[in-house]
């Protein structure tokens, strides 16, 4: 059974659609992370499994059970924030046992809970600290152990690691991902963060203006990403979108103004123009003529920019003290292996005839 379920759920706000009938199934027990940009509704699908957006139609069912009705309260999930939302009067122990002081249970198993979920979290010897005493990542463990001690079946969290420095970013991804294997709950994170969802991430969700993109596990979305929204905004820096054409029966394709490339496969397309694909990790040296632009200095590589065919912009990666000079020229080879097609109408994937898995791992809605 799925933890989370959403049948055709939507979200608007008078005249405008925030959730256009998202149908999406989360695992029982998986670290789920939705990913999108600012403003695609990642985050308004996160309070409405809390409760905190009414579902404006369709159905929520968390463990089976229909939630549309019921109150945050009574849904089994706790929700970690990006501001923490933590009370500044209170000690770490205080913030911690206030759900349960407001549940009603006995001070004895209060202060026990505490204690368990504060060893959990390194906050032991923090306990009699305020908020205002704290690191930002001490504020944020104690905002997770709030969450924590009510033992709920669902943890959310909107982008709690959004106001931590870079270094406390990484060290705050390997302890959340510590905890949830600790404690085996339905996880669910929100981010705009590929790298933080990559690394997180069991399942990822890939939403943009308000639809579901993709659904699948990190690596299958960075291999085979459904659409061309998807292509672009999965991988730093995102992948080479070309325009190209359909040649010799679909079993090549010919950048624009460019070469013609064999494919691993035949594509069968109502239409020869297509968008050709490949992230900058797989370009290889080779016998493609291209104009060197820039070229960034990573440290033990370099990436490259560089423009071939018509003007056709190109980016690829090559080690530092193999990078060609700017203005210069380099020969790139495009692997058919890593080449991607898709329709630049519709922007769905376009399967090959040797590919034995579907050409979409999760319809567009």
């Amino acid at each position: 059974m799925a933890a989370i379920a959403f049948r055709k759920a939507r979200k608007t706000y008078g005249a405008n659609t925030a959730i256009h009938d998202v149908d999406l199934e989360l695992p029982e027990g998986a670290f789920v992370v939705i990913l999108g940009p600012s403003g695609c509704g990642k985050s308004t699908l996160l309070r409405m499994i809390a409760g905190l957006e009414e579902i404006s139609g369709g159905d929520l069912l968390i463990h089976g059970t229909r939630m549309n009705e019921r109150e945050p309260k009574d849904r089994g999930c706790a929700m970690v924030f990006q501001n923490y939302a933590l009370y500044p009067h209170m000690t770490v122990a205080e913030n911690i046992a206030y759900p349960l002081k407001v549940a009603g249970l006995p001070k004895a198993e209060r202060q026990a809970r505490v204690a368990e979920v504060a060893a959990a979290l390194e906050l032991s010897a923090l306990l009699e600290r305020r908020p205002g005493q704290l690191s930002g990542g001490q504020r944020q463990r104690v905002a997770m152990g709030r969450a924590m001690v009510r033992r709920p079946k669902v943890f959310l969290y909107d982008e709690p690691l959004s106001n931590l420095d870079a270094k406390l970013r990484v060290q705050m991804r390997l302890e959340l991902r510590r905890l949830h294997e600790q404690l085996g709950a339905t996880s669910v994170l929100v981010t705009h963060d590929q790298q933080e969802a990559m690394t997180l991430a069991d399942h990822m969700v890939v939403m943009h203006a308000g639809r579901v993109e993709q659904v699948g596990s990190p690596r299958e979305i960075y291999e085979r990403p459904a659409t061309l929204f998807v292509a672009g905004f999965i991988g730093a820096p995102a992948m080479n979108l070309l325009p190209a054409e359909l040649v010799q029966g679909g079993r090549a394709v010919r950048i624009a103004g460019g070469p013609v490339l064999p494919l691993p496969g035949r594509a069968r397309h109502g239409s020869a123009a297509v968008t050709l694909g490949i992230r900058p990790e797989h370009v290889q040296p080779g016998e493609i003529a291209a104009q060197v632009e820039m070229v960034e200095d990573l440290g033990s590589s370099a990436l490259v920019h560089a423009r071939l065919g018509e003007g056709l912009a190109m980016a690829f990666h090559t080690a530092a003290e193999a990078a060609p000079a700017r203005g210069g020229r380099a020969g790139l080879h495009l692997p058919a292996e890593r080449l991607h097609l898709f329709d630049p109408v519709t922007g769905r994937r376009l399967a090959l005839e040797r590919e034995t898995q579907p050409a979409l791992d999760y319809a567009p809605l």
